[in-house]
C-alpha cells in the first residue's frame, strides 16, 4: 500500500440548460458550489483542478485561482471532454473526478476510492457500482486509461461516455451499499433543488 493520491477534477463545464444558470456558481449557505466540490475533494488528492468552458473563464477567475482551471479542448463530446483536456494538460497524473452538481460529501464513498487506488497500481479505473450500475461521478481515471481514451476518441464506434470507458476498462468497482445512495445524486434543476431542500 502506498500513500499516493490523485489529482482531483471538478467538472463544471456543463452548459446547465436544465438549471437555466451555471451551477458551479450556485451557492448553499453563501458557499459557491464549485468550492464545496473543492472542498470535499481536497482530503483525498494532491490538489485540485476546475474543469470549464472558455467562456466561463471570467467568471471562475473572480472566484478562483487562475491556475487552477482547466478549459475544455474539445466540444460536443460530453464530460469526457473536461476530463481529457486536464489529461492533456497533464498527462501523468491520475483524476478523482467529481461533477460541480454532486452536492454530497459521502467520505465513506470517497475513502473506499482512495484506499483501493492506493492499494492495486496496476488497475485503469476505480468506480462505484449502485445495485449493480457503474457510476461515472465520483471515480477515478488513471492516465493509462485517459491515454487510450485519447487515442481512441476519433474512432466512429467508440463511445466516449464515462460509463462506457470505465465499463470497459481494467477497473476495480467497489459496491456500494444503498444507504450510500445519495454519493450519487446529481441535481439538474430548479425542482431538484427544492426536493433536496436547497
Amino acid at each position: 500500500m502506498t500513500d499516493r493520491k490523485p489529482t482531483g477534477l471538478v467538472l463544471c463545464g456543463g452548459n446547465s440548460r436544465r438549471m437555466g444558470t451555471d451551477k458551479g456558481l450556485l451557492s448553499t449557505e453563501g458557499k459557491l458550489w464549485v468550492e464545496e466540490r473543492i472542498q470535499t475533494l481536497s482530503s483525498f488528492t494532491n490538489r485540485c483542478l476546475i474543469s470549464i468552458r472558455s467562456e466561463q473563464k471570467a467568471s471562475y477567475s473572480k472566484v478562483l485561482l487562475e491556475r487552477k482551471l482547466v478549459e475544455d479542448s474539445f466540444s460536443n463530446i460530453g464530460p469526457i471532454s473536461g476530463i481529457l483536456s486536464a489529461h492533456n494538460r497533464y498527462p501523468d497524473d491520475d483524476f478523482l473526478v467529481l461533477a460541480c452538481d454532486m452536492p454530497s460529501s459521502d467520505f465513506w464513498v470517497f475513502s473506499e476510492l482512495l484506499k483501493v487506488y492506493q492499494t492495486k497500481s496496476e488497475i485503469e479505473s476505480y468506480f462505484c457500482k449502485l445495485e449493480g450500475m457503474i457510476e461515472p461521478f465520483p471515480a477515478i481515471y488513471t492516465s493509462k486509461l485517459l491515454n487510450e481514451v485519447s487515442k481512441r476518441r476519433m474512432e466512429s464506434d467508440f463511445n466516449v461516455s464515462p460509463k462506457n470507458i470505465l465499463e470497459k476498462s481494467n477497473g476495480i468497482a467497489i459496491e456500494v451499499p444503498k444507504d450510500h445512495s445519495n454519493a450519487f445524486l446529481n441535481l439538474n434543476t430548479l425542482s431538484d433543488l427544492s426536493a433536496a431542500g436547497l
